[in-house]
């Protein structure tokens, strides 16, 4: 059941439904990421540890290089990527790999409109809508 909509802005599109796991903090895929386990590596991070395969993953914002965008194509080539990936402000960079390695992405939602807990969401990369639900179904 859907409990909360918000409007982004879709920047690749498809549809992805999932678990969230939400980071504060700025992501650099580069070195951050590790490509064998789907790991974030980022002993900083809050996310330290989590696995991001099969995720929600959201971001405040991306950091690093260009090559950030083969990383993330990599890590989907090896099926260890996020189903999709929501953005308080994505870059060049973070749009790049998620066109090529054809993960959905919205950007322009603000952290603290998510839940803390566990939660759950459909991700529309071509409208920019997220849908929260409190749980995962397939009646939605």
């Amino acid at each position: 059941m859907i409990i909360a909509s918000m409007k982004g802005r879709g920047l690749v599109e498809g549809i992805a439904r999932g678990e969230i796991i939400a980071t504060r903090q700025a992501l650099s895929f580069l070195g951050r990421v590790d490509c064998l386990t789907g790991k974030i590596v980022d002993q900083k991070n809050d996310l330290y540890q989590e696995k991001i395969t099969g995720k929600i993953l959201y971001i405040t914002k991306s950091i690093g290089s260009t090559v950030g965008a083969y990383v993330i194509y990599a890590i989907c080539k090896s099926n260890l990527g996020p189903k999709a990936i929501i953005c308080k402000d994505a870059d060049l960079m973070l749009v790049t790999g998620c066109a090529i390695s054809e993960i959905p992405l919205i950007d322009g939602i603000c952290f603290s409109k998510l839940f803390s807990s566990k939660a759950y969401a459909i991700v529309n990369g071509n409208s920019g809508i997220l849908d929260l639900l409190n749980k995962i179904d397939n009646s939605d």
